[in-house]
């Protein structure tokens, strides 16, 4: 196969016929960037048409070939040019000539991290021993080994692949192209492609425009600055450059990947810092990124791997000193170099920075800025928005945008002042604002695809009516983006067949076990971490206990002594409401307290379900020992039920109903907590199910026959939870006086359909947390 080989820098790159043609120039959008201002933004194009042929694109400057100039250049053997003149950068263009009859591989290439692989990958997102390919009449045949990893071809998350000659290949974030022989390395550095933003328009659904006609060409190692006042769309043009919001117009590429349809292929080489805080405040620096390593890296990196990982990103931020103290005793400065660690992590060679430096003083603004400078000059593509006008000359380019969303000034900082006329910044600011806001984007010729599943997807409808905290709630793009997170694969980097694909169900399998496993263990230390959050859960069931003491002591729930006594109605009111509150007391504030984490940890790769099954297996543990100690509790004091309707003893039934009523309305807490958009929103939906559970439960006001009251009854926990635990006490023949419910008969059917019952509301309850959190 004549397989072209375009090195330039010292840097080679591998084309196959099937690529077409191979475009070299300034451009990001280039397949082979020159970062040089004498090169033109697309200065050369080498075709395969039965051969490869190099030919000058009416460049500024020539391209040259011994000191001579050079339109058309057939590649036979090895070329040497001169791009923008005599002197200018090299390009070396070489096609090692054909095999008669090239032997095919008389083995199999394994490919990872380990040094004894054929084909050794150094990046800790790849596998030790990550994929094998296997030599067969269509190619290869590609079978990923570890089944924990993610291996793309031509975009697509695949478990097996049967590949052919142009097909792109990614295992971690390290791309090859496929040859007859083999796979040759694409390289991923700024100098091998950069971040190409093309006529890129975004209007929310009301028809506001956010950003219009934006085009941007990054190449090289570089810092970016994006000011502009407020208003002008920076915060939303980093989203769409990150992939996190769809354009209505235009493209966005970056290293040839659309980071919208390709995003998980994207997570290791673009890495995005919000201007929040995206970390435990309960944690300490090295823990909390010691989490966020075995997220993030490879699944089977050893803890000494990511230990030295993390003290890397550590050392490179000057955070070494303050590894070991908690997040929420550390200086802003230092939670923003924090924020960029997790980031650094990966080693992406695109970083995205929103206001890194707002509300520090003066002294911290330098430091950050010179630390990301340094960054910059580490080999990496760097654009922060800031407020902060200092500092400019750190920056090889500055990006000035206008109100809706346009660019002003993209260029050197050395030219703002030629461009505006004046260097004075408040007069600058004063024009920017005066400027006429640009026309709405030309409509489309019919609805797109976000548009088409906001009218299809309730949730859309859902997602409006409770705001969920997000800025985009019902934007039909960012509905496209959240259904392609979940879906389809990518369409092809190169041409070529497509290859036949074996899904990744088994391998997202293995990694919600292994995300599910990490994150148990970090909120099992958060809650540990949280001294006052933990003593609140270990007292609660004791104050339940002692509200007991407020009920006549005869024979707690065994047969009573006189017949008009009620306690043990009243004392399972207690209990299961005391049940029902301890399971919505430990969730309902959880998952809106993380929602900014759980975004950034989502667009870094985690799994919304691996997140879900982590709470719920930490809370239901939680509220089963809250149960227990309950129940010892009343226990010393009081008598327990004479006898069960399936066990030997009533107190083993009883508790299992008062447990299943506190896991249900855990449940219960979470959903509520993924509805509501702040932690102070959750008060008024907690007040109104509790006293919901108490009324409706059916101890304390008869609802047996009364229509309506009856059927709302069915959807709170506590009604089913008291129904079990009355079926077990046989409250219906202890007590006369009370009500004639059938759901209280003592008998079998009686007890294990409440459980039934109680088990349906549970995973009723999940599955609109886990479309809540999906859909975020």
């Amino acid at each position: 196969m004549s397989v072209l080989q375009v090195t330039v820098g010292g840097v080679t790159q591998h084309f196959p016929p099937s690529a077409g043609e191979v475009r070299i120039g300034r451009s990001a959008a280039s397949n082979v960037v020159v970062p040089e201002s004498r090169v033109s933004r697309r200065h050369l194009v080498v075709s395969y048409d039965g051969g490869w042929t190099a030919r000058d694109q009416e460049s500024s400057g020539g391209t040259w070939r011994a000191g001579v100039q050079v339109g058309e250049v057939p590649v036979n053997g090895a070329v040497e040019l001169t791009l923008g003149g005599p002197s200018g950068p090299a390009v070396s263009l070489s096609v090692p000539p054909p095999q008669a009859a090239p032997p095919r591989p008389p083995g199999t290439i394994r490919i990872g991290r380990a040094p004894d692989n054929d084909l050794v990958i150094d990046d800790l997102l790849t596998a030790r021993y990550h994929a094998r390919l296997t030599p067969n009449a269509d190619g290869w045949y590609l079978e990923d080994l570890d089944k924990h990893h993610q291996t793309f071809v031509r975009g697509a998350d695949v478990e097996t692949a049967q590949l052919h000659e142009g097909d792109v290949v990614t295992f971690g974030k390290v791309r090859f192209v496929v040859t007859r022989d083999g796979v040759l390395p694409v390289p991923d550095s700024p100098s091998s492609g950069g971040l190409d933003v093309a006529d890129v328009h975004y209007a929310l659904p009301g028809g506001k425009v956010l950003t219009s006609g934006v085009s941007l060409d990054i190449a090289g190692q570089r810092l970016v600055a994006l000011i502009g006042p407020s208003g002008s769309g920076k915060s939303t043009l980093l989203r769409l450059i990150s992939g996190e919001l769809e354009p209505s117009q235009g493209s966005v590429h970056y290293q040839g990947i659309n980071p919208h349809r390709q995003q998980e292929e994207v997570h290791g080489r673009i890495g995005v810092v919000p201007q929040h805080t995206i970390a435990h405040a309960q944690l300490t620096a090295r823990k909390a990124l010691q989490y966020a390593a075995e997220l993030r890296l490879s699944q089977d990196t050893t803890a000494a791997e990511r230990r030295q990982r993390v003290d890397d990103v550590l050392a490179e931020l000057s955070l070494s000193e303050h590894a070991d103290i908690p997040v929420r005793r550390m200086s802003g400065g230092q939670q923003r170099r924090l924020a960029i660690a997790f980031e650094l992590l990966t080693s992406p060679s695109l970083l995205i920075l929103d206001e890194p430096t707002a509300g520090l003083d003066p002294a911290l603004v330098r430091q950050i800025m010179t630390g990301l400078r340094e960054l910059a000059d580490a080999g990496r593509q760097i654009i922060v928005t800031t407020h902060d006008l200092a500092h400019l000359d750190l920056c090889d380019d500055v990006l000035i945008m206008l109100p809706g969303g346009r660019v002003e000034y993209f260029g050197p900082p050395a030219g703002i002042s030629a461009h505006f006329g004046t260097a004075d910044w408040a007069d600058i600011f004063e024009r920017l604002n005066a400027a006429t806001p640009p026309p709405p984007p030309p409509a489309a010729a019919g609805p797109g695809l976000g548009e088409s599943l906001r009218r299809l997807n309730p949730l859309t409808w859902l997602d409006r009516l409770s705001g969920f905290g997000r800025p985009d709630a019902g934007d039909p793009s960012a509905s496209a983006r959240r259904l392609a997170r979940l879906g389809a694969a990518a369409g092809p980097l190169t041409a070529g067949a497509a290859p036949e694909i074996v899904g990744p169900q088994a391998i997202d399998q293995r990694r919600r076990r292994q995300q599910s496993w990490v994150l148990i263990r970090r909120q099992l230390r958060l809650i540990w971490a949280d001294r006052g959050y933990a003593g609140f859960l270990l007292a609660l069931p004791m104050v339940l206990a002692l509200l007991t003491f407020a009920i006549p002591d005869e024979t707690g729930l065994g047969r009573p002594t006189s017949p008009g006594s009620t306690e043990a109605m009243r004392l399972l009111v207690v209990m299961v409401v005391g049940a029902a509150f301890m399971g919505m007391a430990a969730t309902v504030r959880d998952l809106v307290a993380e929602r900014r984490i759980f975004r950034h940890e989502r667009a870094a790769g985690l799994m919304p379900d691996a997140y879900l099954a982590a709470k719920i297996a930490v809370f239901c543990g939680v509220v089963v020992v809250q149960t227990l100690i309950l129940l010892r509790l009343v226990y010393w004091f009081r008598a327990g039920p004479e006898d069960g309707v399936l066990f030997g003893t009533g107190k083993v039934e009883v508790g299992i109903a008062l447990a299943a009523t506190a896991i249900v309305s855990a449940l219960l807490g979470l959903l509520i907590s993924s509805l509501v958009a702040t932690p102070e929103q959750t008060m008024p939906p907690l007040v109104v199910a509790i006293m919901a559970q108490l009324v409706l439960c059916g101890g304390l006001i008869e609802v047996t026959g009364q229509a309506v009251v009856s059927q709302l009854s069915w959807l709170v926990p506590a009604r089913w939870g008291y129904a079990a635990a009355a079926s077990t006490v046989d409250v219906t023949e202890l007590i006369p006086s009370a009500p004639d419910d059938a759901l209280w008969s003592h008998n079998a059917a009686a007890w294990l359909g409440a459980l039934l019952a109680l088990t349906v509301l549970g995973t009723a309850y999940a599955w609109l947390t886990r479309r809540r959190l999906r859909a975020t």
